[in-house]
């Protein structure tokens, strides 16, 4: 079998490794550059290390702080805007999975004629995107890592994906002491969803050696460091390592897509406003619930995982495999994430158009170890509503 692994050109990380940004940015022939981050980093001032950095080096610098923590069609047309009005020739994404996502989808229209929706799926991308620099300032969605731009459909509901291989950041910097103010919620959230992406990856169909290897890691990372960097957010230690396991598992999904968990937490409804990162941490345990029978040795490794524990010489395969439900369930305990969609503003009579578009996700039900029903998938929802 051929397998094929794209990922990031290049990637500076380390403690500080911000400070090597206007060295990154003028090595990419960039002379005017646009940071683009959100309201709430861009009212604390997270992005003034950035900034500074850049402008010591000589640079040009606009900071756009409205990327939207849900993207819309809408409001990349005003990012896009915003580069071309002030002439940017290198776009730093700077902050958590939205603003990574609405920097690659502003960097598609820079070169790219259209809307952002006319991009919607996979391979529509014509032209070669604009030099791109990538910051993550959490750990969890590995956006930075990934050539997938996923955002808000208003017209239609749900939220779809723009996927790439142009979309590749041409650097990424990985700095885990941007990381350090972290809330705990934001932290149990985004590590979450980190360990959805290695896991839906490792368990998925298109799973190949090179991403087994990253996300196996990157679970190993998550599962080892996610309470200590929850309980006490100046753990470096464990900060270093929720970084890089989120990096870890952005290039191993990247090559592979996600899955069924994936498919149900992109869906819930938009007007619930449900961050990326919890919807996958509650959708997650009845996912895996459903899945594990499918691929019973790569969830039982996922349970072992979760409980911190290698079980192989006292369980089978199938009862460890069994166990990743409920081992799951005890994490986000630990947590404090609840589960149950009503905790989250979803209504019992909106799961059937959740349902419907979950079921319409085939770029993620395709790599789904166990092929899932639109019936299926609504008993699912209607199950864990009140859970």
């Amino acid at each position: 079998m051929t397998f094929v692994h794209n990922t990031v050109k290049r990637i500076v990380h380390g403690c500080g490794s911000i400070k090597e940004a206007a060295n990154e940015a003028k090595a990419l022939g960039g002379t005017k550059a646009l940071i683009v981050t959100d309201p709430g980093l861009a009212k604390l001032g997270v992005h003034k290390v950035l900034e500074e950095t850049l402008l010591a080096g000589g640079l040009e610098v606009k900071v756009y702080g409205e990327a939207e923590l849900e993207p819309s069609v809408d409001s990349i047309a005003h990012c896009a805007d915003a580069a071309k009005a002030f002439g940017a020739d290198i776009i730093f994404g700077f902050g958590g999975g939205s603003a990574l996502d609405t920097t690659k989808a502003c960097a598609v229209l820079l070169t790219n004629e259209g809307t952002i929706d006319q991009y919607f799926g996979m391979g529509k991308v014509k032209n070669p995107l604009p030099p791109m620099i990538l910051v993550p300032t959490t750990a969890g969605t590995g956006s930075e890592m990934t050539s997938i731009s996923v955002l808000a459909d208003t017209k239609n509901g749900g939220k779809w994906g723009v996927v790439s291989d142009y979309m590749y950041a041409t650097a990424v910097i990985l700095d885990p002491e941007l990381t350090v103010g972290l809330p705990p919620s934001v932290t149990a959230a985004t590590g979450i969803d980190a360990f959805v992406h290695a896991m839906e990856s490792f368990c998925g169909i298109a799973a190949t050696p090179i991403t087994d290897a990253l996300n196996l890691q990157a679970m190993k990372l998550v599962g080892a460091n996610i309470r200590q960097a929850y309980a006490n957010g100046k753990n470096a230690a464990a900060r270093d390592a929720m970084m890089y396991a989120s990096a870890l598992a952005g290039m191993g999904f990247g090559n592979t897509q996600n899955g069924i968990i994936h498919a149900i937490g992109t869906t819930l409804p938009v007007e619930c406003h449900i961050p990326h990162g919890l919807a996958m941490s509650f959708c997650a345990p009845f996912s895996v619930g459903f899945n594990y029978i499918a691929n019973p040795e790569k969830y039982a490794i996922v349970a072992d995982i979760l409980r911190g524990d290698d079980r192989s010489g006292c369980m089978s395969v199938m009862d460890r495999a069994a166990d990743v439900e409920d081992a799951f369930r005890d994490l986000l305990n630990d947590l404090d994430i609840a589960t149950g969609l009503s905790n989250y503003g979803v209504k019992r009579e909106d799961l059937p158009a959740c349902a419907d578009r979950a079921f319409a996700a085939k770029r993620l039900l395709n790599n789904n170890p166990r092929a899932a029903s639109r019936d299926q998938i609504l008993a699912l929802l209607e199950a864990n509503f009140e859970a």
